[in-house]
């Protein structure tokens, strides 16, 4: 195992390209010591940390239009856009079994990153028992206004990508000295301000922190971007990113588009491996 950390973005289904990268780093037996997950990424990670290869793509693809797993029948019926109950217990203890034990034998440090609401701040949730803190990883990837927020011990999270959506300051503040961050982004993308800020004022007034953590969202994000350019191109970091403009949405319903995008991640990676090798031994 290497002594590196692994800093995967979210995008709600732009996350397939993630599992892609995380199944082509299994395939090549790369295992980085400390995972830093955020939102789908939290999700995909998951796999990755228990070596299970192909289960990330296996789950979105099989159950993406399933109206348990998401959409505006779990909208109306839980609150939640992502079917919980399905996603946390069904598909990973009855349909995709997870490998819960595996997990726990990895090695890996394992953080899922959320916001606290109170605060408007990123906290980064370390996970040892995946089963008994999943809620983790619920709360790392609730989507404001189409998720409720989560409870854990007595403080309110929803994503994490709202306060943090890549950490590398974080992996760098945690004493890591080789970092590898996958994005679902191309090199071009800058977030522009939520669109959606005067009902996300409206909704969540008694949060007012939070609030102003969407509001400067574009601003954070970008600034980071900025910053991991700077670190990629003095070889402190390795990035694997998208190489074109990535076409689908974060609530992406086709499968097809899902594979592809899959398929590009997994291609990515390929391209990267001898570079990243490279890096991740000397």
């Amino acid at each position: 195992m290497y002594e590196a950390a692994l800093i995967l973005e979210g995008g709600g289904m732009r996350g397939a390209f993630t599992a892609g990268v995380l199944d082509c780093l299994m395939d090549n037996d790369i295992w980085l010591r400390s995972v830093y997950g955020v939102s789908a990424g939290a999700c995909h990670g998951c796999s990755y940390a228990s070596h299970q290869r192909g289960r990330a793509l296996e789950i979105n693809i099989k159950y993406r239009n399933d109206k348990r797993y998401a959409g505006l029948y779990s909208l109306i019926t839980t609150g939640d856009y992502f079917g919980k109950d399905f996603q946390l217990r069904v598909i990973p203890k009855e349909l995709n079994m997870y490998d819960y034990e595996a997990f726990k034998q990895s090695g890996i440090n394992y953080y899922a990153v959320a916001t606290n609401c109170e605060t408007g701040k990123a906290e980064y949730l370390k996970i040892e028992d995946m089963d008994a803190e999943i809620d983790k990883i619920w709360a790392s990837s609730t989507l404001p206004l189409l998720s409720r927020m989560v409870d854990i011990n007595g403080k309110k999270y929803l994503d994490g990508g709202i306060a943090d959506s890549i950490p590398v300051r974080r992996a760098i503040k945690d004493g890591n000295k080789k970092i590898v961050v996958v994005l679902t982004r191309d090199v071009q993308y800058r977030k522009k301000q939520n669109e959606l800020l005067e009902i996300i004022k409206l909704k969540y007034r008694n949060y007012p922190n939070l609030v102003e953590a969407v509001k400067n969202r574009h601003k954070i994000y970008n600034k980071t971007l900025a910053y991991i350019r700077k670190l990629e191109s003095d070889g402190k970091i390795i990035v694997i990113r998208p190489g074109e403009k990535v076409k689908i949405g974060r609530l992406e319903k086709d499968t097809e588009k899902l594979k592809a995008l899959y398929s590009k991640g997994y291609n990515e990676a390929v391209k990267n491996m001898d570079r990243l090798k490279a890096y991740l031994e000397k």
